[in-house]
């Protein structure tokens, strides 16, 4: 197939951002399919301008990327209008009728992607299909002069989790029939258990430690300095933590931090092979993809006992707590930290539970569910 991806952002350079749609592109093009991915790039946000076109070759199909660099004014709005919308509608359409081919069908990441792509898809008779992984679905965003007739024109929604699919339909934005849940998954060649020495030894971390990690924006969603002080609340046996992620208005500030910043997508596998235990006190998700990369390494979880887990996670494989309960995530810790046995068994379930949590599995159901509607 020609497929149509629209989506809110693509990883340029060492801009990491949106990587677990590339993969899913990526994936999509090495099944046969020829990709063209349209992706507003934000010139203000990332202080650069990039090149509006980038054309991939993979093994299969192929990959053409519009960037249409755009600028953004927060929530200023024009004629009660967000600015800063119309003017990504305005680029996005721009580059719509300028493809070099007609597509069969449009891939929307997110419910406003689906509202952008909307007219392109309707004007030409494209089916419409959204994926819908927010950590929460904002109705009153979704600008469309009239919302019924875009969610009546969506022809599948693909949610990430049970708690979206849920979302979705009790907002009214779609039907049980139209959905199907399909979690996030990993890219296995790149995110799979390695040597935990040789990993230590190249970081430099001592193979005696005992050391967690985080992988998130270092924000109160996800939940940095929750974190950091559950780690300084523990006694005994110290705790070593590796912080990998963006500044987001709360900065971890706990002591025996090994590293605390950003790494490229590439290099995340070896931080996660260093460690022990992986932890995310995370408020809000769609499904993380932390989460599951850190499982495909073979990581214990300490995360979140809210919904948006529950088609991930489970007592074999994790530690779910309250997020807002500092004390709970450091007995969590503890716990872990004191019990090897555990986390040999906890290690090996994170394991099995990712067998069917792979990339490719995952595409070869979206197509499939997409295939079906046609």
């Amino acid at each position: 197939m020609n497929i149509l991806i629209v989506t809110p952002g693509y990883p340029y350079k060492k801009i990491n951002s949106y990587s677990f749609v590339q993969q899913v592109v990526n994936e999509f093009a090495r099944q046969g399919n020829n990709c063209v991915v349209v992706a507003p790039f934000s010139v203000l946000h990332n202080r650069t301008i990039c090149r509006e076109k980038e054309e991939l070759r993979v093994d299969g199909g192929s990959i053409t990327v519009y960037r249409p660099n755009v600028l953004s004014f927060s929530n200023l709005k024009l004629f009660g209008y967000p600015l800063s919308r119309r003017i990504r509608q305005r680029r996005i359409n721009q580059m719509l009728a300028n493809l070099p081919y007609k597509p069969d069908m449009v891939y929307c990441h997110f419910w406003r992607s689906g509202c952008l792509a909307y007219d392109y898809a309707k004007n030409n008779q494209l089916p419409l299909f959204v994926a819908t992984g927010e950590s929460e679905i904002e109705k009153d965003s979704l600008y469309v002069p009239e919302l019924r007739p875009f969610c009546d024109y969506v022809r599948g929604v693909v949610a990430v989790s049970s708690k979206n699919k849920k979302e979705s339909i009790s907002l009214g934005l779609t039907t049980e029939d139209k959905c199907v849940v399909i979690p996030n998954a990993v890219n296995t060649s790149l995110f799979h258990p390695m040597d935990r020495s040789l990993c230590r030894d190249k970081l430099s971390i001592p193979q005696d430690y005992f050391v967690l990690v985080y992988v998130g924006l270092f924000n109160r969603r996800k939940g940095a300095a929750r974190l950091s002080e559950a780690i300084e609340r523990i006694s005994g046996r110290p705790v070593y933590s590796l912080f990998i992620g963006e500044e987001g208005g709360e900065r971890p500030t706990c002591g025996n931090m090994l590293y605390c910043g950003k790494v490229s997508h590439a290099e995340i596998p070896v931080y996660l092979n260093a460690a022990d235990v992986f932890v995310l006190p995370t408020l809000k998700e769609g499904c993380c993809n932390a989460i599951v990369e850190a499982m495909a390494c073979g990581l214990p979880v300490i995360s979140s006992d809210r919904d948006f887990n529950d088609d991930i996670l489970n007592d074999d494989n994790s530690i779910r707590v309250d997020p807002m309960d500092v004390d709970a995530i450091a007995a969590a810790i503890v716990r872990l930290r004191d019990d090897e046995p555990l986390r040999r068994e906890m290690s090996a379930s994170a394991l099995a539970s990712v067998s069917h949590l792979r990339i490719e599995k995952r595409c070869e159901a979206i197509l499939g569910f997409i295939k079906s509607k046609l």
